[in-house]
């Protein structure tokens, strides 16, 4: 084969050619005048002057010459698009074929640039970082902010310009003076500082931000709203600035709107009201609140979390309290700084990438299936393109031609595959909330997405152009002129370019299958575990009752037992009952230290350093409801501790890891150094409180009123009583969904009108949720792997089936000489398969190199899963067999006389 980049020298040729035609002239002239009588030196100036400016000559030449090379690009176009107009089977399965990798790939790229790649929308984003704790205890490894830590941190540092804080905290909102249930609202919102909005370098798109002397307790309540909220509830309202809306039952004034980029902390949150900080009265040791710092010009994460080491010792002498040198030393608690933008995203990254990484293998085996067409094609027109050489077309030409048909299959296919990504965009924004990918409201196809769209075109086009091009540059067109159809069988170097498409097809899907198996098997996993609780038939339903509108626990009690009892009466309710946090939820966790009669841990805190557990709060009939057994002694006799005897029910993770085989019931366990202890009554069974992929949570219940204060830390009467305000009501009804929820809800507004009913779902929906990131991934990669199946299917058979053609005279020939149909489809079988196996082995490789990538979203299974790996080759096996099978039961019936008649 000739080398094929000699005509790119050859391109030279036409500028010097010209150069020695104008000397040629010039020297033709010259001669002239000579013979007139001239001298040589007159005759040569002469020449050249009346030949003219031999530059400007040059110049319209070469202009000339760009010129008709930009008239014969969209020539060439033109007439690939009319070949392929000729061939409509192929062009539309090539252009589906690459539509499917580049619309994969665009949609996928798009999510990563949307939620990875693109910057914060905030000022100078990369000086931003979050500031929280790691410790060392028990149940706790990470702590935020307490009041005394923000407030020194934010005075005494050295490396940030300021520090803001901010807490979510959800919220009733609803129009001043409306009892009306349809106006009452839950919307997500965040308690922030003033300080937050100018540490994240935003302002708002109407009015001000908080002022700080209306960020301390007993101010004014004033409220910022989202660009969304302010279009959607209140139409877009000019003077919605110096309005008043009802928050949690408080008068607030609106006093800014933020443009709708300002999602912070996360897209959904629609008001912002101030934190209410007070230096004067600071709990130390009530880690509540995340931090955000602007870094100094300069300065890094690591010298920032330096300076914060500093002062940490030093935040006990600043504000003396629960929070001591001795709790902080015995803790090992250490600052950690981390840029925002990896806190914000948290691990839906990892995720991402391997989905990217599963659509570039899509298009690599899209590209490789429709290089194996073209090749097909190339060789198809080997005659033809001879007779053409042979006629004097040039080989460039030639060459041309086939890039021209790429690039508008390319071209074809980016389109449809960029309206492919629109249409998965808009598909996975419609996906349930389960899914939880942040920033997911600023996705798109923009700009950068397109570019990226047009680089993965012409890619393709190169990569599905350049070998058949090339092997059609490389044919002599003597050599193909003098075969006949009776030499013309097909060797082993004519078919070896199209089996290693092939082999590179089945590779890639083998991995695509792989990993998709391996999610798989992680998913069913994970749906295995027991949670803990019986999903069927039951159902959640949260509210928050504001302080405003019940100030005492008293009033809670009293709702909470009015709304229980005319739920039971609802027809089907086989039990109901309320509780702060739902199995899997993340609504309302609390963790609190617990200390244990009789097992004192090392001095800290207080008199001791406790262990830090998972507390919530329940009415009696909650296990019922949430279908928790009780293993072990009895559940809460009433809703009201702070009336009766003090009560705990402990999971069987707490009981074991505090008791062991020893009975829980009797044991006593309290919430402080000094106070009132609280006798265990009962034991439930493990529970998953948090995630599926992690332990049985060791949690504490305890009934929905007790009386902390005063009460716990001294052991006094009980004159104070706490409970929370943030409750789901569970209900276990042999009800139909619908009938059995709707009746609930109306229950609960027409108890309070102006508290709105939100996270209505079932049980087995929490499950569903606490697993969408995982079924999410899985979902993409068993999509992936499929389109690869059929895609590398597609294309062994394609390949099979023209070999078949080509060897029809060879198989004819071998009939009439005494072979066996059956031996012949075996035959072509058995180089089918040697294709696929060879496809496979490679495969097997890379695969055990690339699934390293995923073990961090894995559970319970390792990335080199052996019965995984196996179904993933049997798949591929069974696949390829599909796909040999017809062309080889073809080659068995080639009739021999008709085949060798026909070729005389």
């Amino acid at each position: 084969m000739r080398n094929p980049l000699l005509f790119l020298r050859r391109r030279r040729r036409p500028d010097a050619d010209f150069a020695e035609e104008i000397a040629a002239h010039l020297e033709l002239e010259a001669d002239r005048l000579v013979a007139e009588g001239l001298s040589r030196r007159e005759a040569v100036h002469e020449a050249h002057r009346r030949f003219g400016n031999i530059g400007l000559v040059q110049e319209d030449f070469h202009r000339r010459r760009t010129i008709g090379w930009m008239e014969a690009i969209p020539q060439q176009l033109r007439r690939g698009a009319r070949r392929l107009v000729r061939a409509p089977l192929f062009s539309i399965t090539a252009t589906l074929t690459i539509a499917l990798g580049i619309g994969a790939t665009t949609a996928v790229f798009s999510l990563v640039n949307g939620v990875l790649l693109r910057p914060l929308p905030f000022a100078h984003p990369d000086r931003l970082v979050d500031i929280s704790h790691s410790i060392v205890l028990q149940g706790l490894s990470h702590v935020d902010q307490s009041d005394a830590t923000y407030l020194y941190y934010r005075r005494a540092n050295h490396v940030f310009t300021d520090v803001g804080a901010y807490r979510a905290a959800d919220v009733n909102l609803s129009a001043v003076g409306s009892g009306d249930a349809a106006r009452a609202r839950r919307v997500e919102a965040a308690r922030a500082s003033a300080s937050l909005f100018g540490v994240l370098g935003v302002a708002p798109m109407r009015g001000r931000v908080f002022r700080d002397d209306e960020d301390l307790p007993g101010a004014i309540p004033v409220a910022i709203i989202a660009e969304r909220l302010w279009q959607e509830q209140y139409a877009s309202d000019p003077g919605i600035v110096g309005s008043e809306i009802m928050v949690d039952g408080v008068v607030h004034e609106v006093i800014g709107v933020m443009p709708r980029s300002f999602a912070f902390p996360d897209e959904g949150t629609a008001l912002w009201v101030p934190i209410g900080i007070d230096p004067a009265n600071t709990k130390t040791a009530a880690f509540d609140y995340r931090a955000v710092g602007r870094l100094r010009p300069g300065m890094t994460p690591a010298a920032a979390a330096a300076d914060l080491a500093r002062l940490l010792p030093k935040v006990p002498e600043a504000f003396p309290g629960r929070l001591t040198a001795n709790a902080i030393a015995l803790t090992h608690m250490e600052p950690v700084v981390r840029p925002l933008r990896d806190v914000l995203l948290g691990g839906v990254g990892d995720a991402l990438w391997v989905i990217l990484g599963a659509a570039a293998f899509l298009l690599l085996i899209a590209c490789a299936n429709v290089a194996n067409l073209f090749l097909v094609r190339a060789e198809e027109r080997q005659h033809e393109l001879a007779v053409r050489r042979a006629l004097g077309a040039g080989r460039g030409v030639i060459v041309a031609e086939f890039f021209s048909e790429g690039v508008s299959v390319a071209v074809l296919g980016g389109v449809l595959g960029v309206a492919l990504a629109v249409a998965g965009i808009h598909a996975l924004r419609s996906m349930p909330s389960g899914i939880a990918i942040p920033r997911l409201g600023g996705v798109g196809v923009d700009g950068t997405v397109l570019a990226a769209a047009a680089g993965a075109t012409l890619l393709t086009a190169f990569i599905m152009s350049v070998v058949p091009a090339l092997r059609s540059y490389g044919a002599g067109g003597a050599s193909v002129l003098v075969q006949t159809s009776r030499s013309a069988t097909a060797g082993r170097s004519r078919h070896r370019t199209r089996r290693v498409f092939v082999v590179v097809q089945v590779a890639l899907a083998l991995v695509l299958i792989t990993g998709a198996g391996l999610m798989a098997r992680s998913f069913q996993a994970l749906r295995s575990v027991n949670p803990g609780f019986d999903t069927a038939r039951s159902y959640t339903f949260r509210v928050q009752l504001p302080n405003a509108a019940y100030p005492a626990s008293g009033s809670v009690v009293g709702y909470v037992t009015r709304a229980l009892d005319e739920i039971s009466r609802l027809p089907g309710v086989q039990a109901a009952g309320a509780i702060s946090k739902v199995p899997l939820e993340t609504e309302a966790r609390q963790d609190t230290a617990v200390f244990m009669e009789g097992k004192v841990p090392a001095g800290g805190m207080g008199q001791a350093m406790p262990d830090i557990h998972q507390v919530a709060y329940a009415t009696p009939g909650s296990f019922s409801a949430l279908g928790i057994p009780i293993i072990e002694g009895r559940s809460f006799d009433v809703p009201d501790a702070s009336r009766a005897p003090l009560q705990a029910i402990v999971t069987s993770a707490f009981a074991r890891r505090y008791w062991g085989d020893e009975p829980a019931v009797g044991r006593r366990v309290r919430f402080a150094p000094v106070g009132p202890w609280f006798t265990v009554i009962g034991v439930t069974g493990d529970v998953h409180g948090t995630r599926l992929d992690e332990p049985p949570d060791e949690t504490v219940y305890l009934p929905l009123v007790i009386a902390p204060g005063p009460a716990m830390a001294n052991g006094g009467a009980d004159s104070t009583r706490w409970s929370p305000r943030e409750l789901a009501f569970v209900v276990r009804s042999s009800a139909a969904p619908h009938d059995a929820t709707l009746p609930v809800e109306r229950t609960l507004r027409s108890l309070a009108p102006a508290v709105p009913v939100y996270g209505v779902r079932s049980m087995e929906e929490v499950v569903d949720r606490s697993t969408a990131r995982t079924s999410f991934t899985m979902g993409l990669l068993e999509i992936a792997s499929l389109t690869a199946l059929v895609i590398g299917e597609v294309g062994l058979y394609g390949v099979v089936s023209y070999m078949v053609s080509l060897r029809e005279r060879e198989i004819a020939v071998r009939m009439a000489l005494g072979a066996q149909p059956g031996a012949l489809r075996r035959r072509v079988l058995g180089e089918a398969m040697a294709v696929a196996v060879v496809g496979i082995v490679v495969g097997l490789g890379v695969t055990l190199l690339s699934m390293r990538v995923i073990a961090a979203l894995l559970f319970e299974v390792a990335p080199n899963d052996a019965a995984t790996l196996a179904g993933a080759v049997a798949v591929m096996g069974v696949v390829a067999l599909a796909a040999s099978w017809i062309p080889a039961r073809r080659a068995a019936a080639v009739d021999p006389a008709t085949t060798l008649r026909t070729d005389i």
